[in-house]
């Protein structure tokens, strides 16, 4: 059935081409004009594309409505979102994300827990920047996920508030305002809202251990299953001001604060068989991780506007810092056999602390040509002192093994130059920009002490040729590096169970990726490129298992190199003034190369990728969508993912003078978004199953102040 509607989807959305408007900006809104007798309306668009970025407008679809960042952003097209709420575009991780624009700090787990506590209500729309300019940092080999979150702008009071009830496996609910006052040349602005995510996710792990490397005759086998309770719960707020310091200079201040709790509550089993097939050890397991933090940011910036041809400059301060804590408690009760598991606990605090400065110039000289150019300093500190015990003879003592004090200073400074030079049809961007990054890791447990520090160079040429008003061709070119985080690096283990831990690895070094473009357009309804992307020292993921005391250790390691390269196609269909369609179609394969786990051979996959938009106008206050998204089987380093499907519907409803809107969606209808993964490396075989908790029935209600 769920392979029948997508073909259905994908036909009907391929079956022809509108003739709407081509619109310039990025947000469309509703608006009536009248002339005399004549009416003309413009209709809101789900996405733009634009010569380097995707534009989802957040704020038009009703799916997305009542749910969070994270749900949204998988919807995305082109994004996929795994389990642990790691990104990946066009099939290759390594994103950065911003949040208006600006680049977060927060690890792989906060920023997850940060995107499930932030409601779509919130957001404005979503840019997929798949080749930025020199501009933008060089962080994140796939390209930049930008967060745009709303803003009121208009005079007087203003805003809009909202309210939304959700039920999975638990329930769900999110509540907030958003409220915007200007009055003359002061303006204030400020949000607010509380977010319960109750979570429930059912895992599946088997792995299996042959006797060498030809994988001929199974040494052991180790089956583990867990159900998780995941209540989190958050208070998010911002407030600022703005002035108006003349008419070419503005000045705005803002506090930004993020403060939640999350719980993961787990009960599981652990069984090991012999080559017999028969359980060797047998164990009942439970865990308990609560995790709290607060975070602040205190953000100045102004625009000072030298002259009317564009002249300006822009400088941006900010200072964040933030404080996580998680407390650990696991356990095992084995019942195969006299081997006893020792009940463990953990407390990590970890304190954040980053200062960011950034000014920005452009400057226009001679006609059509203009440089931008600016620079950038982030000075950040991550203080990480971790503790583990484990219970043994009616006490607890420390594990010397797993408690650690683990220090991260990083310091990046950053210049650049963008040119832009417009002639009759062919525009050109060409930029240049340089970063100079200095890190110390200072291990405190073990008195070790690890500096380094390079310099990097990342050009980008941008060129776009329009043959007509509706024909237009565009290539691209960009140097990009992921870092490593602190997190990435820090050897502390992080304890999910008794049995399976995470760990760092200091040895990392920063993928470098040169990604490259070419595409066409016609008009603003059919957009196709081809692309390439090469990553030198690419990160993957690895699990080593250790037989004799039944434990999995995930860490990362750098592979020689990667190449993603792929087909993507978008389009907009109007067939009637009720119905119009957006479609993406995406093929790419990924192929890495380099030893992994003493094997050269990780075999490369071709991945369809397809998402279908409906939108449907069924009165003038009545709208419905009707959304679905199916990836085929693909590789994430040394391991396969299986494919996955998602359908989502929704239908909104605009009540009380059309001021206030009532949407009801259900997504993943069919339940048949889940994350599987499978590996058979050396002489160890994964096998790593989540059901997830996806298929939600949300109602929200907002209303426009």
């Amino acid at each position: 059935m769920k392979n029948f509607i997508t073909s259905i989807m994908l036909a009907f959305s391929v079956y022809g081409y509108s003739q709407t408007e081509k619109e310039t900006d990025s947000i469309v809104e509703t608006t009536i004009t009248a002339l005399d007798e004549i009416v003309i309306s413009k209709k809101k668009v789900l996405y733009t594309q634009k010569s380097d970025r995707l534009v989802f407008n957040v704020e038009n679809s009703i799916v997305s409505e009542g749910g969070t960042a994270l749900d949204v952003l998988s919807r995305a097209p082109g994004v996929v979102v795994s389990q642990d709420g790691d990104l990946s575009i066009r099939g290759q991780q390594g994103v950065a994300v911003m949040i208006n624009g600006k680049l977060t700090q927060l690890s792989q787990k906060e920023l997850a827990n940060y995107l499930k506590a932030t409601t779509s209500s919130n957001i404005k729309q979503i840019e997929v920047i798949t080749n930025p300019s020199s501009k933008y940092d060089a962080a994140g080999k796939a390209g930049i996920i930008n967060i745009i979150l709303k803003k009121p702008n208009a005079s007087g009071l203003k805003g809009t508030a909202f309210t939304s009830y959700g039920r999975g496996r638990k329930n769900r609910t999110n509540s907030g305002f958003n409220l915007n006052y200007n009055k003359d040349k002061w303006g204030v602005f400020g949000n607010y809202s509380y977010t319960f995510r109750g979570e429930e996710e059912r895992k599946e792990f088997n792995q299996t251990q042959y006797t060498d490397q030809t994988r001929q005759e199974i040494a052991s086998k180790n089956h583990q299953t867990s159900i998780t309770d995941e209540p989190l719960t958050s208070n998010n707020f911002k407030i600022g001001t703005q002035y108006e310091v003349s008419p070419k200079t503005n000045l705005e201040f803002y506090v930004d604060a993020k403060i939640g709790r999350y719980q993961n509550m787990a009960d599981g089993t652990n069984t090991v068989f012999n080559t017999s097939n028969q359980p060797i050890f047998d164990a009942v397991t439970y865990n308990d991780s609560k995790e709290k933090w607060n975070d602040y940011t205190y953000a100045f910036s102004g625009l000072h506007k030298f002259n009317d041809t564009g002249k300006n400059m822009a400088f941006d301060f900010e200072y964040e810092t933030s404080k996580f804590r998680s407390n650990q408690f696991q356990s095992a009760d084995n019942t195969a056999n006299a081997t006893v598991v020792n009940d463990r606990r953990g407390f990590i605090p970890s304190q954040l602390r980053v200062f960011t400065g950034k000014l920005d110039f452009v400057n226009p000289f001679k006609e059509k040509q203009s440089i931008e150019w600016g620079f950038k300093g982030s000075i950040k500190n991550n203080d990480n002192p971790s503790v583990y015990e484990y219970f043994e003879n009616n006490q607890w003592l420390i594990d010397t093994n797993s408690t650690n004090h683990f220090e991260y200073n990083e310091q990046i400074y950053a210049a650049y130059a963008n040119y832009k030079y417009q002639l009759e049809k062919l525009n050109i961007q060409v930029g240049l920009r340089t970063e100079y990054t200095a890190i110390n890791i200072d291990q405190k447990t073990l008195n070790e002490e690890h500096a380094t520090d390079y310099l990097k160079w990342f050009p980008s040429l941008s060129l776009k040729y329009e043959f007509t008003n509706n024909h237009s061709t565009h290539a691209s070119y960009s140097k990009r590096i992921n870092r490593p985080s602190q997190f990435d690096l820090n050897p502390f283990r992080f304890y999910d169970d008794s049995f399976n831990y995470s760990q760092g690895n200091p040895n990392l070094i920063p993928e470098i990726t040169h990604a490259m473009e070419i595409g066409y357009v016609w008009k603003s309804n059919f957009m196709a490129s081809v692309y390439f992307n090469s990553t030198k020292d690419v990160f993957t993921e690895v699990y080593n298992y250790n037989p004799d005391t039944n434990t999995t250790v995930t860490t990362q390691i750098n592979v020689d190199k990667s190449y993603n390269y792929g087909i993507n196609i978008t389009n907009t269909a109007e067939f009637y003034k009720w119905w119009s369609v957006n479609t993406l179609f995406n093929v790419f394969e990924n192929k890495f190369m380099g030893q992994v786990l003493n094997s050269n051979t990780i075999d490369p996959i071709m991945t369809l990728n397809v998402s279908v938009q409906n939108s449907f106008t069924i009165s003038d206050t009545w709208k419905a969508e009707g959304n679905a998204q199916y990836q085929s089987k693909s590789n994430l380093g040394v391991y396969q993912r299986d494919g996955f499907f998602d359908f989502s519907i929704g239908i909104s409803k605009q009540v009380l003078a059309k001021k206030g809107n009532v949407k009801l969606n259900f997504t993943d209808v069919f339940n048949t978004n889940n994350f599987y993964i499978k590996s058979v490396v050396a002489q160890t075989g994964f096998d790593k199953r989540y059901d997830l908790d996806n298929r939600i029935a949300t109602i929200a209600f907002t209303y426009r102040i």
